[in-house]
């Protein structure tokens, strides 16, 4: 997703709703048959990755993830033996564009 010159102007605030995609790994000592249990490593890894990864230009300052929209069917790392999963999220990110005013 990037911000086109008139989508800036017309949305004329900071705090912005964003849809992100991320790939989450988790290893094999976390993998459970439970579908519920597995999705505890996937929420807890998410919300460490992004509390590492602060900013990015494109997007400003990542705040919070609102919710987890879609967790898409694991790959299988040959070598490590991880499972990574595509993930779909919302997210509330803080962007100061030209212009504003803190």
């Amino acid at each position: 997703m990037s911000f086109s010159e008139d989508y800036r102007q017309t949305l004329g605030k900071m705090f912005l709703k964003s849809q992100l995609s991320w790939n989450i790994a988790i290893p094999p000592e976390e993998l459970h048959l439970d579908e519920l249990k597995l999705k505890k490593p996937i929420y807890v890894r998410r919300l460490a990755e992004f509390a590492e990864k602060k900013a990015t230009e494109e997007f400003g300052y990542f705040l919070a993830v609102t919710t987890v929209d879609k967790i898409r069917e694991g790959i299988v790392r040959q070598h490590s033996g991880e499972v990574v999963f595509p993930v779909d999220f919302s997210c509330i990110t803080f962007k100061v564009f030209t212009g504003e005013v803190l």
